[in-house]
This record gives structure tokens, sequence and C-alpha cells, in this order.
């Protein structure tokens, strides 16, 4: 582990800024430093030993101007921490430093159609107050109950409603956003609209977020319901016609092969063995269309539930996206996950993968508008997914992700802690040139913008 040699004289100055109870040494880091890169076989042995040597626990923009100004004389590398649900490596420190968590900075200053919020304000907040007022959020990742909203716009693409509204760079789903720069004097820049996005998804290595404006959606009386079939392209058919409906009001739509559900052990009341299965949320309008609609095409509903107003669990979106995932690491550790789009040809491109390797890859999609991962804008239902995978080495994880790019499928790869490695980024060029503009010094997360040309710890072990 890289100790960062400038801890000990800036800490003194620190702890005139920050009380000793929000200024974290020694092992106490550890939990600051870390998120779910465990996920990922090949980032645990990366990561693994990587950790702050201070975790700052600011609660105010004040607070954060003057920490960030210190760290800045002291040329201390800095880290962003939100809710700490991201899944690949993007808060572990590389080179040691500071991380600062900005959880406490949680005001939501309006939800007008609009939310209006500091970053550490999480998903779940938002979305509570905001159905209070007739919306929701428009799109949100599983982990919505602990993420922040500045974590999901610096580390995610898209979740729960992007089959109604696409992802976070969708259309004009981001209003604003706030960002500190990293200097002696910090300043607030604030950038609207498209020319936001040059701020998002970028491990927070060019600016430090500190307020945000997305737009909301109209808020529907979501019900949740599991569909089960034994049929697997017969189910696909039934589910993508869902997905493609424009008369179905949807906010989830994702379907699991069998034997993924059997790791939900919450939900093996409701699911039968050896079943695939879909999982939906849909206005409480369309009920009666879509139940008939199943049950006219095979499929028996074996789970039915509110989301609730407010929400309450159980939430069937925690075992979609990257929860599912976690449900199947937890029931046996030698899996991982890819992040897929699967094209026009996505059923074509499904029996291609299962033909060349079996059981090595298990499927399961999730529908968009557009996707999230891989498209700005589109129009209709789009098949992409985060398929489980049987993992054995990284030379064989890598053939499988070769085999996928040369058939058409499109893979944003979760195994590297790089802003470039883990999407398609139109806008790289943009996205440095803001860093070089707003972090003069190199010190916001280096390493983790692979394409810059200066970081001044590169030749410190990673």
């Amino acid at each position: 582990m890289y100790i960062n040699p400038n801890i000990e004289a800036a800490l003194p100055q620190l702890l005139e800024v920050l009380p000793e109870d929000r200024v974290v040494t020694g092992d106490k880091t550890d939990r600051f430093s870390k998120d779910f890169y465990w996920y990922s076989p090949v980032l645990k042995e990366l990561l693994e030993d990587k950790r702050a040597d201070v975790a700052l626990l600011v609660t105010s923009k004040e607070e954060l101007k003057s920490v960030v100004s210190l760290l800045y004389t002291h040329d201390i590398p800095l880290t962003i921490r939100g809710g700490g649900s991201g899944n690949y490596g993007q808060l572990v420190p590389l080179y040691g430093g500071a991380v600062i968590d900005l959880s406490k900075m949680d005001t939501i200053f309006s939800v007008d159609g609009v939310v209006h919020a500091e970053v550490g304000a999480t998903l779940r907040k938002i979305e509570v107050e905001a159905r209070k007022q007739g919306w929701e959020l428009r799109c949100m990742p599983s982990t919505w109950v602990v993420s922040t909203i500045g974590g999901f716009l610096c580390g995610g693409s898209g979740g729960i409603g992007s089959i109604l509204h696409g992802g976070i760079v969708t259309g004009d789903n981001v209003k604003s956003v706030t960002i500190m720069t990293m200097e002696a004097e910090p300043k607030f820049i604030k950038f609207e609209e498209r020319d936001s996005l040059k701020a998002l998804h970028t491990y927070g290595t060019n600016g430090i977020m500190v307020e945000v404006e997305m737009r909301l959606g109209k808020a529907y009386a979501w019900e949740q319901l599991i569909f089960t079939g034994d049929d697997w392209e017969a189910l696909l058919d039934w589910t993508f016609s869902i997905a493609d409906d424009k008369a179905i009001i949807k906010r989830l739509v994702t379907q699991f092969e069998d034997p993924i559900p059997g790791y939900f052990k919450p939900m093996k009341k409701y699911i039968p063995e050896g079943k695939h299965c879909t999982f939906l949320m849909v206005d409480q309008s369309n009920i009666e269309n879509v139940i008939a609609s199943a049950e006219a095409a095979g499929f028996e509903k074996v789970f039915q539930k509110p989301f609730g107003e407010p929400p309450k669990p159980p939430y069937i979106t925690d075992y979609t996206w990257n929860h599912t995932t976690l449900w199947a690491i937890k029931a046996d550790p030698a899996m991982t996950y890819l992040q897929c789009g699967f094209g026009v040809n996505f059923k074509e491109n499904l029996r291609k993968l299962k033909a060349k390797f079996g059981d090595e890859i298990l499927f399961h999609l999730e529908m968009t508008l557009g996707n999230a991962k891989f498209k700005t804008d589109a129009t209709g239902a789009s098949v992409g997914g985060i398929p489980l995978v049987r993992y054995t080495t990284e030379e064989r994880l890598n053939e499988i992700i070769d085999y996928c790019e040369s058939i058409g499928v499109g893979v944003a790869n979760p195994h590297t802690y790089t802003v470039e490695g883990g999407g398609v980024h139109e806008d790289i060029a943009e996205k440095r040139q803001l860093k070089s503009e707003v972090d003069p010094k190199s010190l916001l997360n280096p390493g983790k913008l692979a394409t810059y040309p200066d970081n001044p710890f590169a030749e410190k072990s990673a």
C-alpha cells in the first residue's frame, strides 16, 4: 500500500477545519476506501490492499472548500465517496491520500418536476419526497435505497426506469451539475443541460460534484409482478413484447435464466425451482392486460405486490441490475459478471453465446429505452443485460469478452477501474479538457482517467 508522505504535515491543519471524529486515520479508513469492486475477481486482486491515508467527513460546501484547499497545498491526491455502492473501484484510492465522504451533504432543495439536491442525498430520500408531490426518479440503480445522487451521476449509467426514460445521459434527464475545482482557492462551476455530460460518469476525476439538478418523471402507481415459464425463448419473445409495447407503462423489465432465480433466497417461496422468470414493474392501469397476456402465452404469475406509497419492501428491484450479481456471488463465490448490449439481433446473439459457452454464462437481461451503456438516445426497447459468468481465469474471461465483441455484442467491461475501460465515452476529449481546467495538479482520483497524460503519482505502485 502506498502512503502519501504529506499526510502527516497536513493533519494538524485538517483538524483545525474538521472535528477529530470526522478525521479518520489508520485502519479505520478501510471502510471509506472500498466499494463493491470485489464483484470482479480481477479488481479484487488489483485493489484489495488499497486504502486512503485519511478519510474526511464533510457536511457543507464551506468545509469542503477549506479541506480541498489544504489538500491541494500539500499535494495530496483526493478521491470522493458517496454511498459506496459502486462496482468498479471508482472510490478506491490507488495512491493513498485522502477520501472525502460527501454523504452528509444531503439537502434536497426542491422536487418540483426537477430534483435540486446536494450530492449526498440518497435516491431513496429523493424518491420518497418526490412521490409526495406526484413525481418520481426517471432512473435509479438497484442500490437506490443507499446510493447517493452524486455517486449515481459520477459512476452510474442507468437502471430502474431506463425502459421508460432511458439512462442518465438520455435526452434532458440531467438539467445541471455544479462542481468544485481542485485549487488553492476552489471555485464552483455550474454546467447546464447537455454541457453537463462532460462531468458525468468520470469517477470524480474532473471536478468535485457538489449539487445536481435532475428532471423527474410523473409518478405512477407501480405494481411489481413476477412471471415464470419453462421455455426461455418463448418467455423472451413475450417479455420483449411487453418492453416494446408503448401502450404499457413500465419501470422495469428483467428476465432471468434458470438457475439464477434460485439464488434469490427470500424469493424462493414464490418462484418454483427450474423456472426461467421475468420481473416487471408496470402501472396499475396495465395490470389486467399484462396478466392476461402472460396467461395466454402460457406463463404463470407467481408474485404480485404494489411498490407502495411510500415505497415499502420487499422490492423486486433488490434482485435486478447489479443486485443480481450480488445474490449470485453469495450463492456461488465463483460467479462474476459482464455488462452487455446484445444488439438488434439479440436472440441470435444469445443463441451463439449459449452454444459457445453453455452454463459458463447465465443470462440476466435488462431491457431499456435504447441501451443505457452504449447509446445516448434511441427509440424503442433494447436488450442489454448483466450476464453472470462462472469465473476460472482472467484469460478465459477475456476470451468471452472477445467473442462477444466478435459477434456484435457490446461489452462495458466491469473488470477495469478506469473510466475509459468501462464503457463508451465519445466525449472523452471533453472530459480530459475539463480535468485540465479544474485540476491543475492532477490530484483528483489519479489513475482512473487512463488517457489523461499527467499523473504525478504514476511512478508509485498502483
